[in-house]
């Protein structure tokens, strides 16, 4: 089983980092999250108590799983793989009341509303609500738009 980090996402005030791992496991089956924590815990010299899975995701019939945990303590990465990608691209998003308005309500009908749109605007919409309530559900909802 081999492990890469592919994004990190700090998050200071709960202090904790969101770790996406892609966990690569040819001929084997998806690896339990105690061997996610162990391997992670023993790449980074980190303590296995302080990660948390959250989930794991493998395809059908692929030999590579997506991983995502919380990590309870700092450790050293690649800050490439930190990276958002719209702060990559360095792109100024415009934030319409529209698309306020839209993340103003529930999630369940933030998703509606955009999922009635004709071409929504995914970045305006990850600013309007980073902006309003700055829910994280919501938000990783929209990235993976």
């Amino acid at each position: 089983m081999e492990t890469e980090i592919v994004s990190v996402r700090e998050n200071p005030l709960l202090e904790r980092r969101k770790v996406k791992l892609k966990v690569s496991h040819d001929g084997e089956p998806t690896p339990s999250e105690e061997d996610i924590v162990d391997r992670l815990a023993a790449e980074q010299d980190l303590g296995a108590d302080e990660i948390e899975v959250l989930s794991i995701y493998t395809g059908y019939g692929s030999n590579t799983s997506e991983a995502t945990l919380n990590v309870y303590e700092e450790f050293e990465y690649d800050e490439e793989v930190e990276k958002d990608p719209a702060e990559e691209q360095g792109e100024e998003v415009e934030v319409t009341a529209e698309y306020e308005e839209i993340v103003s309500g529930t999630i369940t009908e933030a998703k509606e509303a955009l999922g009635e749109m004709e071409s929504p605007d995914y970045k305006a919409a990850i600013e309007a609500e980073k902006a309003n309530k700055n829910r994280t559900t919501l938000i990783d909802w929209l990235e993976s738009q």
